[in-house]
């Protein structure tokens, strides 16, 4: 067997948990989804959860599940920090960017927006952040000239997604496609 194509024993774990992570999160976006309304509309929830039916908000439901997902992993791993924290940086930004284009691009391209057609991107994309992840991490690139920039756009999503629930820009990409409003309902 090439030598190059074998994984090595912490490799093989890490493919587990990214396969098992990609399960996670499929299950818990839907759940992120309801779990602001489920909690009567509590505002410590509404940090991690969409609060509305707006493309923003709707990204919390990848990010967030994946985000605490990945601490757990890095604790059962233990594997190197700064090229486990790269790879999820990288693949869940990248995500996101699909996530908003895609979105805007089906809907503007045949003036239709899709139930089923948004379950299964976000699927998709779930299984897809896990595989970037996976290769990111493995590929061997050395991520230490850029790790300080990787870290600047880690806390920049972070804030994004933190600070735009309650004070979200009023433009299309913030605003409830249900009620018009932007942010927190009320």
């Amino acid at each position: 067997m090439n030598q190059r194509n074998m994984l090595s024993l912490p490799d093989q774990d890490l493919k587990r948990l990214e396969i098992i992570g990609a399960i996670i999160v499929c299950i818990l976006a839907p759940v992120f989804h309801f779990l602001f309304e489920w909690s009567g509309d509590n505002t410590f929830v509404g940090i991690f959860a969409a609060v509305n039916e707006s493309v923003w908000e709707h990204t919390k439901i990848v990010y967030f599940p994946f985000l605490f997902y990945s601490i757990a992993e890095y604790f059962i791993l233990r594997p190197d920090f700064r090229q486990f924290f790269a790879a999820k940086t990288l693949s869940m930004s990248l995500i996101l960017l699909l996530m908003i284009t895609f979105f805007y691009t089906y809907s503007g391209m045949f003036g239709m927006e899709s139930l089923i057609i948004d379950i299964i991107f976000t699927f998709v994309l779930t299984i897809l952040v896990f595989y970037l992840s996976y290769r990111f991490y493995t590929s061997g690139t050395d991520f230490d000239n850029v790790f300080l920039l990787i870290v600047i756009l880690f806390a920049a999503i972070l804030a994004m997604e933190l600070f735009f629930t309650a004070f979200p820009p009023e433009i299309p990409l913030f605003q409830d496609s249900v009620t018009g409003s932007f942010g927190f309902p009320g």
